[in-house]
């Protein structure tokens, strides 16, 4: 079976013939697709309350024994090209080009990839350690919290000295 699809209702139609092709229930194809249940009724229903995003509609394509096929389609390749030319700036040389981003892949990749290992890390790091250890660890950070709370005693008794100051200075003149 070789169907043209340009549309969301297209491809879902597809799917749910070839579902139909294949005698099987929709609550069996939740199964099969590994859907919730009753998801298929409410994406293949007359109303089609809920839509399929990109995951789930190739888990739908794959349970349905289907694949899909990207092929020009010559007319339509035309008429973009067309509107193209009359209505946009052809790709200047210094422009960024596919695949080339501001930022390595990578960056991003591991930012959201060890962001859940690392807190993880720090509680197995804590366990890894010994009593000892534990305990200049926690002295550390005791002295570094008193640390920034005489900093800011500091900056309060400076703050008040330059307000009394310029109290001081206001009423005399």
């Amino acid at each position: 079976m070789t169907l043209p699809v340009t549309s969301y209702t297209e491809l879902m139609a597809g799917i749910q013939a070839q579902v139909e092709g294949l005698g099987l229930r929709l609550a069996d194809f939740d199964d099969l697709a590994g859907f919730p249940a009753g998801l298929s009724g409410k994406v293949f229903g007359m109303l089609q309350v809920k839509r399929l995003g990109p995951e789930k509609m190739f888990d739908a394509l794959r349970a349905a024994g289907l694949r899909l096929r990207i092929e020009i389609d010559p007319e339509q390749q035309a008429k973009m090209q067309t509107r193209i030319s009359e209505n946009y700036n052809p790709r200047q040389a210094n422009q960024a080009r596919l695949c080339h981003a501001s930022t390595t892949p990578s960056s991003a990749v591991l930012t959201r990839v060890f962001k859940a290992m690392g807190r993880n890390g720090g509680k197995a790091r804590w366990h890894r350690k010994s009593k000892e250890a534990r305990s200049e660890h926690m002295r550390m950070m005791v002295m570094a919290r008193e640390k920034k709370r005489r900093r800011a005693r500091r900056v309060a008794q400076q703050r008040r000295q330059r307000a009394k100051l310029a109290e001081v200075s206001g009423a005399s003149t």
